[in-house]
């Protein structure tokens, strides 16, 4: 392989990696149907949270994702938008923050500067972000029909990983 090839490659894998917080390389797979497994986490407001609360009435999109990834504030905002242009069609977006306890502040600060006015759940234990994640890629999105089955899932970050995510909770909206 010539010197120009292996710096193309080269530069190809570095984007590759640094589209995930995680260190892992992104993982654009479908879901394979998969009951999501339930859980119940405080809201930044102090509520508790429960996905089988949802179950039958929505459409879940559940996105893992922490004040210093990068990748995840970029996402965020298209989250937003997707967020409100569905949620009177039954779709929800719950934000499941990584920070850990020292970070509440700042997790506070981001969601007002982001204007995330979804529910978002702190995960300082990290125990739900394990069960669905064990590679800690942040961002990490899993989308969860309404019949409670896991239909989508990603990892990591791109430019215009958003219209493909847009595309998979328009077609559970309409199932």
């Amino acid at each position: 392989m010539n010197a120009q090839k292996a710096h193309v490659l080269g530069a190809a894998l570095a984007g590759l990696l640094l589209s995930s917080c995680g260190g892992e390389m992104p993982s654009a797979k479908a879901g394979g149907g998969a009951t999501a497994p339930d859980f119940t986490l405080p809201s930044l407001d102090g509520k508790q949270v429960r996905l089988s609360d949802y179950k039958g009435n929505s459409v879940v999109l559940i996105d893992f994702w922490s004040t210093t990834c990068d990748p995840c504030m970029i996402e965020m905002p298209h989250l937003v938008d997707l967020y409100k242009k569905h949620k009177d069609r039954g779709f929800v977006v719950l934000a499941v923050s990584a920070d850990g306890p020292e970070s509440r502040a700042q997790v506070s600060s981001v969601v007002r500067s982001k204007d995330m006015v979804f529910p978002v759940l702190l995960d300082e234990e990290t125990v739900v972000t394990a069960r669905y994640n064990p590679k800690r890629e942040l961002p990490f999105t899993v989308l969860i029909s309404k019949d409670g089955s896991i239909v989508h899932k990603r990892g990591g970050y791109t430019a215009g990983d958003e219209k493909t995510l847009t595309v998979e909770v328009e077609k559970a909206l309409a199932e």
